[in-house]
């Protein structure tokens, strides 16, 4: 057999124009080819100023204080306890005139006489720093308890200064029922409502000129304050 046959037909060669590679692509940039980045600063803006956030100082004039009249009031109490005392003075020298028709003025020297005034003075002050500027009326009302007042204190303390508590009951009772007769306990105590009834319409009409007084005060001091008030919203609404 010849070689033709014994080989057989032959596989062609590959061309190489038919080898394709496998070919990996790099995307490959230059540093030239890079975009550059640059950052720009922004201004600097001042923060807004907010007008309702500014404190603004307003002087608020001070408020008036409301006079009163105690110290005053007080104070003619005290020089109406002369009065009082002289009218009981000459009321009791009548009663012992009528009784023993001496016209003497002895009794002066017993510390006793004067305990109506002690309880005169002593009530009719609290009166006076009770009603304040209160009208006449309150004295009106007020007299009557500086009475009572000026009764059955001077009763109690006489009493005491006598010696009741030493007494038997039976006998204090006695002492205390005739005290209450007693002619110069009534006419004490009917002394002290008028004496501190009429004084009360002297200090009353001095506290009727206080109450006015402060009443103007008062309303000078609103318009001063609708004054400053009105200022301020001025200033404030032409920030």
């Amino acid at each position: 057999m010849s070689d033709d046959n014994a080989t057989g037909p032959e596989s062609p060669a590959p061309k190489n124009d038919e080898v394709i590679e496998d070919a990996v692509v790099v995307d490959e940039t230059t540093p030239a080819e890079t975009e550059a980045v640059v950052a720009v600063a922004e201004p600097d803006v001042a923060p807004a100023t907010d007008a309702s956030s500014r404190v603004v100082y307003v002087h608020v004039p001070p408020a008036p204080k409301k006079r009163g009249n105690r110290a005053l009031g007080s104070v003619i109490a005290i020089l109406s306890s002369l009065v009082f005392t002289g009218l009981l003075a000459l009321v009791y020298a009548l009663i012992a005139y009528a009784n023993s028709g001496v016209f003497t003025f002895s009794f002066l020297a017993r510390a006793e006489f004067f305990i109506p005034t002690l309880f005169f003075v002593v009530g009719f002050v609290l009166l006076v720093l009770i009603v304040n500027r209160a009208s006449w009326w309150a004295f009106i009302i007020g007299s009557l308890l500086v009475g009572f007042f000026v009764y059955f204190g001077s009763i109690g303390l006489t009493l005491v200064t006598t010696g009741i508590i030493t007494s038997t009951p039976a006998d204090a009772s006695q002492q205390f029922a005739l005290a209450l007769r007693a002619p110069f306990f009534i006419v004490a105590a009917l002394l002290a409502r008028e004496v501190s009834l009429w004084t009360g319409g002297i200090i009353s009409r001095r506290g009727r000129k206080v109450r006015a007084r402060n009443v103007e005060s008062r309303e000078a001091y609103e318009r001063e304050l609708a004054t400053t008030k009105a200022e301020h919203e001025r200033a404030a609404a032409a920030v």
